[in-house]
């Protein structure tokens, strides 16, 4: 049996692969992968999240999920949720310790997804305006800044302790006390298809449907979102948050990039090159962290 645990990033394709996955779970448990059912989602992202529950037997959930396995006949177990990068409760070190109890250390990989660093502080805090990140406190954050991408920067290098495009960093800091084999890592920049990369990875046969990406908003609504937050708190945002990303219809033709980074909803591409100068370093980092793990590490 070998178990490999998709742990995100955030805003890197995560949706794209679950919705691969669970849409064609037939077909995949069919050819040996079982994308477990147990403990999994079963509308919106599909993901396996209810893993973290503070209160969730991860003895029993192992059972579940291998007994589910072997009721399909399948010799890989594929779990995901990028909730793995931003929680810090022990719950992936206790998973694998768990997996490892029952298979050996070496049957249990993990799986990372990266991008640019440009792209993902971007799509971060489009994210945490709709819907909240990375732990970040949101009644705090918008009492005491002003909301944009710069105190967005900020927040989450005070909450992380590290900035947003230190892969290496936050790896680390997510796999502390993972008992496993081996992390491999992935460039989504380098990587056209990414189903395709899947069914080469784990030898699957190519799935029936199109993958699902997260739709983004576009910046007046993004303004929007963020000024309703501002005005009328989070109480009242997570009441209506709904129908304000999916009912309000904002013309977006009259922004312009100039217009987005004045109001604090994007900083120029060469400003944040010339203000972190090394984050292509760190990504390089990550990649390179690809490999065996060292026993118990």
């Amino acid at each position: 049996m070998q178990i490999t645990i998709h742990i995100g990033f955030p805003k890197c394709a995560s949706t794209s692969l679950q919705a691969y996955m669970a849409d064609n779970d037939a077909l995949f448990r069919a050819a040996g992968l079982l994308y477990p059912e147990s403990h999994r989602l079963h509308t919106g992202y599909r993901h396996h999240g209810p893993l973290l529950a503070p209160d969730l037997d991860l003895a029993a959930a192992v059972d579940d999920i291998a007994n589910e396995a072997q009721t399909h006949r399948c010799g890989h177990i594929l779990l995901s949720t990028e909730e793995y990068t931003t929680n810090r409760t022990g719950r992936l070190a206790a998973l694998t310790r768990e997996f490892s109890k029952r298979f050996g250390p070496e049957a249990v990989s993990l799986l990372c997804l990266l991008r640019d660093p440009v792209a993902m502080l971007r799509s971060s805090y489009q994210q945490f305006v709709r819907a909240g990140l990375w732990g970040i406190h949101r009644d705090k954050f918008y009492n005491e800044t002003d909301g944009s991408i710069e105190a967005y920067i900020e927040a989450f290098h005070k909450v992380r302790e590290c900035h947003w495009f230190a892969y290496d960093d936050l790896l680390r800091a997510a796999m502390t006390g993972v008992t496993a084999g081996r992390l491999t890592v992935w460039d989504l920049d380098r990587i056209s298809d990414l189903a395709g990369q899947l069914d080469h990875h784990f030898s699957l046969p190519g799935g029936q449907t199109a993958l699902v990406k997260n739709i983004r908003v576009s910046m007046a609504k993004l303004h929007f979102l963020r000024l309703f937050q501002q005005e009328f708190g989070q109480k009242a945002y997570r009441r209506n948050r709904g129908p304000l990303i999916r009912k309000i219809d904002l013309p977006s033709q009259n922004w312009t990039e100039q217009m987005a980074i004045d109001k604090g909803l994007d900083l120029p591409e060469d400003v944040l090159h010339q203000r972190f100068p090394h984050m292509q370093d760190h990504k390089m980092h990550a990649l390179a962290m690809d490999g065996p793990l060292a026993p118990c590490s």
